[in-house]
């Protein structure tokens, strides 16, 4: 991983961990020690009674039940909305107006010029904006923040160190092989893909059953979860050995106001456009 200060490359050092996108950062910079289990819950509710019943050997459809997003890592959430404001000082919460000022400045002229999005268009895949957690005395009362973008482009995260009382981009760091938990952009993009491949037969054929005769068309008609997948963090199969290096993900997916229906065993490649199956 690289850094950039004032024009200049050097080594990036140790990145706090913070909140589950900065544990992955993180995770760039030190040696992965052991393989996370592969292994996903389907969301049910707590009763217990709504276990997953198998229904054409790949899907398994649930009775309805809410996911709580905070209990995966990994698994892309709804964006907290800021308050409403102008700048502020210190630590309190982010702005609108703040996080609106500083994706801006960071994607200012000149900026990431070959950076695409997920769906391939210029500009990089925005993902999320937080407090920077500063080296500077207690008494600088600067707001920096974090601004996260996957580029898919080169297939790294970029994050981009902005200072909202000067107004200045003060760092950018880019790292390969990292997997935050994917926007809602990638999560709707990751379902199309499913959805029309060979592998979402089982999808299209559950949803038409729970869904009394209706065709699977589009993502809109799911209410979609995703999580990161990474071979480098997860065992997985030879096929998907790119899943890190790629920008990869997982979904749980459910029939709007109906059943959940399991697809966690397949794999959606966001930079290649392909879809694999984990277990054989």
């Amino acid at each position: 991983m690289t850094e950039r200060r004032n024009g200049r490359a050097s080594t990036a050092g140790s990145v706090a961990r913070r909140g589950t996108r900065r544990v992955l950062w993180g995770a760039a910079v030190a040696a992965v020690g052991t393989a996370a289990m592969t292994a996903v819950t389907l969301p049910s509710d707590a009763t217990g009674a709504d276990r997953p019943g198998r229904t054409d050997g790949a899907y398994r459809s649930t009775q309805s039940g809410t996911p709580a997003p905070g209990d995966r890592a990994g698994a892309a959430t709804a964006e907290r909305p800021a308050p409403a404001g102008e700048q502020r000082t210190g630590r309190g919460p982010l702005t609108e107006t703040e996080v609106d000022r500083a994706k801006a400045l960071a994607l200012g002229p000149g900026r990431m010029p070959g950076a695409r999005d997920v769906s391939g268009r210029k500009g990089p895949e925005y993902l999320d904006t937080e407090l920077a957690e500063s080296a500077v005395p207690s008494g600088d009362e600067a707001r920096r923040v974090d601004v996260l973008f996957y580029d898919y482009g080169s297939d790294q995260l970029v994050k981009k160190t902005v200072d909202l009382t000067s107004g200045t981009v003060e760092s950018t760091r880019t790292a390969g092989g990292v997997q935050p938990p994917p926007s809602a952009d990638e999560t709707i993009r990751a379902a199309e893909l499913l959805i029309r491949s060979g592998l979402g037969a089982g999808l299209r054929k559950d949803f038409k059953a729970a869904a009394r005769g209706r065709e699977l068309t589009g993502a809109a008609q799911l209410t979609l979860q995703g999580i990161s997948y990474n071979t480098a963090e997860q065992s997985g199969p030879a096929s998907l050995a790119a899943c890190g290096r790629h920008r990869c993900v997982r979904l749980f997916t459910r029939v709007k106001g109906g059943p959940w229906i399991d697809t966690t065993d397949l794999v959606i490649d966001l930079s290649d456009g392909s879809v694999r199956r984990i277990h054989a």
